[in-house]
């Protein structure tokens, strides 16, 4: 019995050691999009002390996971941010579903976001006076630089982001 149970774990570990080799070329950026694919869920407080917190650039996305505009910005934002994460400059979704974050959860199973999403919720609307979305609000060094309202085009928020890292 004990030497079976031996051939057993040998089996297994042959397999996970071969299945890793075998996933190994997968690993860098799949493995950070896999990471990074999966809503977390922040408080007003936490989300209040982001925007206010320290010396650093955000860029914060409002959105939800019924918005279909907020969906066609996704592949924007993600050209964005390969281009100047680099820079110090921090991108965030939050998403405002009333429901909870499963709406959002849904949108990232569809749409590859290379940043991180945190869900908020509704409460969000009014303590930040959001007028629609999506919504972008650009900060730097706990200063709301300006709020952005809608739909915008690549050319138009590199240009923005440009003025806001200078």
């Amino acid at each position: 019995m004990q030497r079976a149970e031996k051939q057993i774990r040998a089996a297994c570990l042959c397999l996970t050691i071969g299945m890793g080799l075998l996933l190994y070329p997968f690993s860098g950026r799949q493995a950070a999009w896999a990471a990074s694919s999966r809503i977390d869920t922040m408080s007003m407080d936490e989300l209040n002390r982001l925007m206010a917190g320290g010396q650093g650039m955000h860029l914060l996305f409002f959105t939800a996971g019924w918005c279909g505009h907020c969906k066609t910005m996704l592949p924007t934002l993600n050209r964005l941010y390969q281009r100047f994460h680099h820079s110090g400059l921090h991108f965030v979704a939050i998403s405002i579903d009333a429901g909870g974050p499963q709406a959002m959860q849904r949108v990232l199973s569809d749409h590859r976001v290379d940043f991180p999403v945190y869900w908020v919720g509704e409460s969000a609307v009014d303590a930040l006076r959001l007028i629609g979305i999506p919504m972008i609000f650009l900060i730097k060094k706990d200063h709301r630089v300006e709020k952005i309202p809608g739909t915008c085009s690549y050319t138009f928020l590199e240009a923005k982001i440009q003025d806001l890292i200078k």
